[in-house]
């Protein structure tokens, strides 16, 4: 395809997103787009007729034309998930999809471009990948693996682990958050009976619900064990994530990768903000994008037979199971990786299709699986309901923000005596990551197409060291890529550090990516400087940190052990007697500032009265706020060891649209037996239908909840 056909398409494309930035209809947009489209395939036809060219130009148009088109669809379209006329509630609503799916549709033309390219156009002649750069004794693997564990949880687990001891006599523990009070409200659900997932709903996937509802369990079940066993877990994963990086890229580039972890936002920044920071995640994601290169492009395609897509698509199963971001953008790792890597890696299509269709039959099966084998298969498109149902409206934009966190710009420019003066003045501290977050998009854009050249044009062509080095630097490329699409979403801090496994990799290879494979140039000098610049800034900026965590590595066996005595005392406290401080923390020791509180003595009184009043029927909290010290119905759940109604244990963190909130009043109020429990400021929506759900023989029995004050109402269905 000549420049004449590109530059066609090139400002179809661009007049495609005028037309979607203008319009807000997509049935406007349909019209538009479709002319648009029409009239470009007809100009591309005149011009490859005028030449005397086949018909590949016009098909590869078809193909440029149609994506950027649907691309621009969805970016438009209203989402499903909110209905015309709902409203989100609670929440912020800043839809991005026209960025995210721009940014994905960006992505997914450099790959159908240089796919085109090998198997239509005819690429160069295909180089076997070298097996060499397998090629290592496994006492030096194993040796390289324990040596890289033992750094790693030095350098990032070991002060997060130090985190779960820490005491604080006068102010409540950092491991008592709302964050930590989602999951455990939803775990004493299950505790008490209720089907994961679905009687104890969560938005963090079935099978991390599960593994944390296991882990809690074996350290102890307190806010205090959930966080410690948050914590562990989250560990572990780095451990095991930068063992996958030395085994697949090196020993030097996974100890690259643990001080990069400390200069960008990266998982090392959350691994103690048990609740949110739940890493498995977002695990497989990079385990999925170094092993496909490893397997495509390295020593993997030796064995290259049945098993390996096997592996990887149980690999991807396993990780579907445990979270939606694992099933979602797992597949999109996959498709990338066999669209951009296929063709170097000389398989034929026949070879792609067999290797996509054992990776995704054996990735379907267990995941469908594992999800009926904790839920019951009867209930695996209720869970997919559930999860589609939220991610969707993620995707929508309910939530987002341009960046969540508070940050402000002032420029003042007025004339005194005749002379100006300026001021500029920043409030706010996340700038810097603020610009990374979006400025990452164009550089990874770039990036993965000057990838995707090199694997098109030069790979067959380059020698030995600079092919193992590309396939490295490949899987880390692809799997960042994906991963970023999580801080697009939902930007802030939080949401760019907690996916960003390979980020910080990616820019410490990206220097030595363009000085090897990209040709002489000014985009060549301009790329390079970026990249140096981005590693100087982030160095200088994060020096201190740097010099904290190597003056803590003289402790390491000190506050390891300290560390592994604590872990004992927690167990040592399983099967004690349940009260309301045990469930803070089952220590004597860390029980003092709760015990302290001053609505401590109210909240013991609160929960013995009620559930002494429900003698163990489920009861449906439809107050917000109780006291200073249980401020939330996640917290009280928890606390007083109650059984939902709805299973809903979350609700101003779970209903977002008007019309989810009124599925939730119509399902507690059809509910045959059980109570509400409600005060003054209680939703009027809820407390009225619950009291008209009441039909004879049946009868509401109401008695206060009162003590040293008066708590609220209690509002039982019983039979007459």
């Amino acid at each position: 395809m000549i420049a004449r056909e590109g530059l066609i398409c090139l400002a179809a494309a661009i007049l495609m997103i005028v037309e979607v930035a203008i319009l807000d209809s997509r049935g406007l947009f349909l019209l538009t787009g479709f002319a648009t489209g029409l009239v470009a395939l007809g100009l591309v036809h005149l011009s490859t007729r005028q030449r005397g060219a086949g018909a590949g130009p016009l098909l590869y148009a078809v193909g440029v034309v149609g994506a950027i088109g649907g691309f621009c669809y969805l970016a438009l379209a209203p989402s499903g998930a909110i209905a015309p006329g709902d409203e989100v509630i609670d929440w912020g609503r800043m839809d991005k999809r026209a960025l995210v799916f721009g940014y994905l549709g960006g992505g997914a033309f450099i790959a159908f471009h240089w796919l085109w390219v090998a198997g239509v156009e005819g690429a160069p002649a295909v180089v076997r990948p070298d097996v060499g750069d397998g090629r290592s004794r496994w006492p030096l693997q194993l040796l390289g693996a324990l040596a890289i564990a033992v750094i790693a949880y030095c350098w990032l687990g070991l002060p997060a682990l130090r985190g779960v001891g820490v005491i604080n006599d006068t102010a409540l523990a950092p491991f008592y958050d709302i964050h930590s009070h989602v999951h455990l409200s939803s775990l004493q659900q299950i505790k008490l009976g209720a089907v994961p997932y679905l009687e104890a709903q969560t938005q963090y996937g079935p099978g991390n619900q599960v593994l944390l509802s296991g882990l809690i369990d074996l350290v102890h079940f307190s806010n205090h064990g959930f966080f410690a066993a948050n914590v562990l877990l989250n560990v572990v994963c780095i451990v095991v994530f930068f063992v996958v990086v030395q085994q697949f890229l090196g020993f030097g580039w996974a100890v690259a990768g643990l001080i990069g972890w400390t200069l960008w936002p990266s998982p090392a920044e959350r691994i103690d903000f048990a609740g949110w920071a739940v890493l498995t995640r977002w695990l497989m994601i990079p385990v999925l994008s170094l092993g496909l290169a490893w397997l495509l492009l390295g020593a993997g395609s030796a064995r290259r037979g049945w098993l390996a897509p096997v592996l990887a698509g149980a690999g991807w199963g396993i990780g579907g199971f445990l979270s939606q971001e694992n099933l979602t953008a797992g597949f999109l790792v996959f498709a990338f990786s066999l669209a951009l890597f296929g063709p170097a890696s000389g398989m034929g299509l026949r070879a792609i299709a067999r290797f996509a269709a054992l990776f995704a039959v054996t990735g379907i099966v267990l995941f469908v699986g594992l999800v009926s084998a904790f839920v019951g298969p009867s209930h695996f498109f209720e869970v997919m309901a559930l999860a589609n149902a939220k991610s969707s409206l993620v995707t929508a934009g309910v939530s987002n923000s341009i960046w969540s966190d508070n940050l402000g710009i002032e420029i003042t420019l007025k004339v005194v005596h005749g002379r100006f003066q300026s001021a500029l003045s920043v409030s706010g501290d996340e700038f810097r990551p603020l610009l990374l977050t979006y400025g990452l998009v164009v550089l990874l854009l770039v990036t993965l197409g000057l990838l995707a050249a090199f694997l098109g044009r030069k790979w067959g062509s380059s020698d030995e060291n600079t092919r193992i080095f590309v396939r490295k630097f490949a899987g880390v490329l692809v799997g960042a890529f994906i991963l970023h699409l999580f801080a697009l979403m939902r930007a802030d801090v939080s949401h760019l550090a907690g996916p960003s496994f390979l980020l910080p990799l990616l820019l410490l290879m990206m220097p030595v990516f363009i000085w090897r494979c990209v040709g002489p140039g000014a985009g060549r000098t301009a790329l390079m400087a970026v990249s140096l610049a981005l590693i100087v800034e982030a160095a200088i900026d994060e020096r201190n940190d740097f010099a904290g965590r190597v003056a803590g590595l003289g402790g390491t066996w000190r506050d390891t052990v300290a560390t592994v005595e604590l872990y004992r005392e927690l167990r040592s406290n399983r099967g004690q007697v349940a009260d309301l401080a045990s469930l803070y923390s089952p220590i004597p020791r860390y029980q003092t500032a709760f015990r302290n509180h001053p609505d401590f003595a109210e909240a013991e009184e609160f929960f013995r009265l009620l559930r002494e009043r429900l003698r163990g029927r489920p009861v449906e909290l439809g107050s917000y706020k109780f006291d200073d010290l249980i401020a939330h119905p996640d917290s009280s759940y928890f606390f007083g060891g109650l059984r939902s109604l709805s299973g809903i244990t979350s609700p101003k963190n779970s209903l977002w649209l008007r019309s989810e909130q009124e599925a939730w009043i119509r399902k507690v109020a059809s509910v045959r037996s059980g109570c509400l429990f409600f005060d003054a400021n209680s939703n009027k929506a809820l407390v009225d239908a619950w009291m008209k759900s009441v039909t004879p023989p049946a009868k509401m029995a109401i008695e206060p909840i009162k003590g040293k004050r008066d708590y609220g109402t209690l509002a039982c269905k019983v039979a007459s």
